[in-house]
Protein backbone atom coordinates (compact mmCIF):
# COMPACT_ATOMS: atom_id res chain seq x y z
CA UNK A 1 0.00 0.00 0.00
CA UNK A 2 1.37 3.50 -1.42
CA UNK A 3 1.47 5.85 1.72
CA UNK A 4 -0.51 9.26 0.70
CA UNK A 5 0.97 11.76 -1.03
CA UNK A 6 1.21 15.06 0.69
CA UNK A 7 -0.49 17.63 -1.37
CA UNK A 8 0.30 20.68 0.01
CA UNK A 9 1.81 22.41 3.54
CA UNK A 10 0.55 25.68 5.46
CA UNK A 11 3.80 27.32 7.37
CA UNK A 12 3.21 30.15 9.61
CA UNK A 13 5.53 32.38 11.44
CA UNK A 14 8.06 30.00 10.24
CA UNK A 15 11.72 31.38 10.36
CA UNK A 16 14.44 29.57 8.21
CA UNK A 17 17.09 30.15 10.43
CA UNK A 18 16.29 30.16 14.72
CA UNK A 19 19.55 32.35 15.27
CA UNK A 20 18.10 34.93 12.60
CA UNK A 21 14.61 34.75 14.11
CA UNK A 22 15.97 35.27 18.34
CA UNK A 23 18.35 38.52 16.06
CA UNK A 24 14.99 39.95 15.19
CA UNK A 25 13.53 39.53 18.09
CA UNK A 26 16.51 41.25 19.79
CA UNK A 27 16.11 43.97 17.32
CA UNK A 28 12.64 44.98 17.85
CA UNK A 29 12.82 44.69 21.32
CA UNK A 30 15.73 47.02 21.99
CA UNK A 31 14.14 49.36 24.82
CA UNK A 32 10.96 48.86 24.24
CA UNK A 33 8.90 47.42 27.12
CA UNK A 34 7.82 43.85 27.26
CA UNK A 35 4.32 44.04 27.58
CA UNK A 36 4.28 47.07 24.50
CA UNK A 37 6.56 44.68 22.33
CA UNK A 38 4.07 41.92 23.11
CA UNK A 39 1.53 43.84 21.97
CA UNK A 40 2.61 45.57 18.88
CA UNK A 41 4.44 42.20 17.38
CA UNK A 42 3.39 38.71 19.15
CA UNK A 43 -0.57 39.44 20.07
CA UNK A 44 -2.14 42.71 18.98
CA UNK A 45 -5.69 41.84 20.21
CA UNK A 46 -6.58 43.71 23.67
CA UNK A 47 -7.72 40.70 25.14
CA UNK A 48 -5.56 38.08 25.02
CA UNK A 49 -7.26 34.58 24.35
CA UNK A 50 -7.73 31.84 26.89
CA UNK A 51 -5.84 29.20 24.73
CA UNK A 52 -2.94 31.65 24.47
CA UNK A 53 -2.55 32.34 27.96
CA UNK A 54 -3.15 28.81 28.86
CA UNK A 55 -0.45 27.80 26.39
CA UNK A 56 1.66 30.61 28.10
CA UNK A 57 0.76 29.34 31.42
CA UNK A 58 1.81 25.55 30.35
CA UNK A 59 4.80 26.45 29.01
CA UNK A 60 7.82 24.10 30.13
CA UNK A 61 6.49 21.15 30.62
CA UNK A 62 7.86 20.39 27.24
CA UNK A 63 10.76 23.01 26.33
CA UNK A 64 11.14 26.47 27.00
CA UNK A 65 11.64 29.06 25.04
CA UNK A 66 14.05 29.15 21.82
CA UNK A 67 17.16 27.70 23.25
CA UNK A 68 16.00 24.04 22.48
CA UNK A 69 15.94 24.90 18.88
CA UNK A 70 18.39 28.06 19.25
CA UNK A 71 21.17 26.16 15.85
CA UNK A 72 18.12 24.69 14.19
CA UNK A 73 18.43 25.72 10.26
CA UNK A 74 15.82 24.82 7.32
CA UNK A 75 18.18 23.18 4.91
CA UNK A 76 16.46 21.73 1.18
CA UNK A 77 15.64 18.48 0.86
CA UNK A 78 17.14 18.20 -1.98
CA UNK A 79 21.05 19.09 -0.31
CA UNK A 80 21.21 15.02 0.33
CA UNK A 81 18.92 13.80 -2.28
CA UNK A 82 18.76 12.29 -6.09
CA UNK A 83 16.25 12.62 -8.16
CA UNK A 84 14.31 9.25 -9.25
CA UNK A 85 16.36 9.50 -12.39
CA UNK A 86 19.67 9.84 -10.70
CA UNK A 87 20.45 13.05 -11.53
CA UNK A 88 21.51 15.85 -8.61
CA UNK A 89 18.44 17.56 -7.70
CA UNK A 90 18.64 20.64 -9.14
CA UNK A 91 15.10 21.86 -7.27
CA UNK A 92 12.52 20.56 -5.39
CA UNK A 93 9.85 20.34 -8.02
CA UNK A 94 12.51 17.18 -9.10
CA UNK A 95 11.86 15.59 -5.68
CA UNK A 96 7.96 15.79 -6.08
CA UNK A 97 7.67 18.32 -3.44
CA UNK A 98 4.22 20.02 -2.49
CA UNK A 99 3.22 23.42 -3.23
CA UNK A 100 3.88 25.79 0.30
CA UNK A 101 2.05 28.63 1.93
CA UNK A 102 4.16 30.90 4.12
CA UNK A 103 2.00 32.91 6.36
CA UNK A 104 2.93 35.70 8.87
CA UNK A 105 2.23 39.04 10.12
CA UNK A 106 3.04 42.53 9.27
CA UNK A 107 4.39 43.09 12.18
CA UNK A 108 5.50 39.87 13.58
CA UNK A 109 8.78 38.86 14.89
CA UNK A 110 9.60 36.58 12.75
CA UNK A 111 10.10 39.19 9.58
CA UNK A 112 10.66 38.90 6.08
CA UNK A 113 14.02 38.58 6.22
CA UNK A 114 13.75 35.46 8.53
CA UNK A 115 11.34 34.09 6.28
CA UNK A 116 13.02 34.91 2.82
CA UNK A 117 15.27 32.17 2.85
CA UNK A 118 12.49 29.62 1.99
CA UNK A 119 11.89 30.15 -1.70
CA UNK A 120 15.42 29.25 -2.05
CA UNK A 121 15.72 25.94 -0.14
CA UNK A 122 12.24 24.92 -1.60
CA UNK A 123 12.36 26.62 -4.74
CA UNK A 124 10.47 29.75 -5.59
CA UNK A 125 7.55 28.32 -7.69
CA UNK A 126 7.17 26.08 -4.87
CA UNK A 127 7.02 29.06 -2.03
CA UNK A 128 3.76 31.12 -1.55
CA UNK A 129 4.13 34.27 1.11
CA UNK A 130 0.90 35.62 2.34
CA UNK A 131 1.72 38.92 4.70
CA UNK A 132 -1.31 39.50 6.97
CA UNK A 133 -1.78 43.25 7.19
CA UNK A 134 -2.20 44.29 10.90
CA UNK A 135 -1.26 41.29 12.71
CA UNK A 136 1.88 40.19 14.74
CA UNK A 137 2.70 36.23 15.08
CA UNK A 138 -0.29 35.26 16.22
CA UNK A 139 -2.18 35.45 13.14
CA UNK A 140 -4.68 32.91 13.70
CA UNK A 141 -6.03 34.58 16.79
CA UNK A 142 -5.87 38.30 15.36
CA UNK A 143 -7.35 37.46 12.17
CA UNK A 144 -9.23 33.37 12.33
CA UNK A 145 -11.49 34.61 9.56
CA UNK A 146 -8.73 35.62 7.03
CA UNK A 147 -6.26 33.20 8.05
CA UNK A 148 -8.85 30.32 7.09
CA UNK A 149 -9.72 31.71 4.36
CA UNK A 150 -6.49 32.06 3.51
CA UNK A 151 -5.34 28.51 4.11
CA UNK A 152 -9.02 27.47 2.21
CA UNK A 153 -8.25 29.17 -1.02
CA UNK A 154 -4.71 27.76 -0.79
CA UNK A 155 -5.92 23.94 -0.22
CA UNK A 156 -8.21 24.18 -2.49
CA UNK A 157 -5.73 24.89 -5.05
CA UNK A 158 -4.10 22.00 -4.61
CA UNK A 159 -5.53 19.53 -2.50
CA UNK A 160 -8.73 19.17 -4.13
CA UNK A 161 -7.35 18.76 -7.73
CA UNK A 162 -6.13 15.26 -6.94
CA UNK A 163 -9.56 13.89 -5.91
Amino acid sequence: MTAPKCLSVILANTPTDMQKSNYEWERLQGNTPNDRFFFKHQCRLKNVPDDLVSAFDHCGSIWVGTGVVAEWKACSPSDSLTCENGNESGNNLCLGMPPFALIRGEHDFVTHSCTSEWKSILGDALVEEVVMENCSHYVHFENPNEFSSIIESFVSRYDCSAS
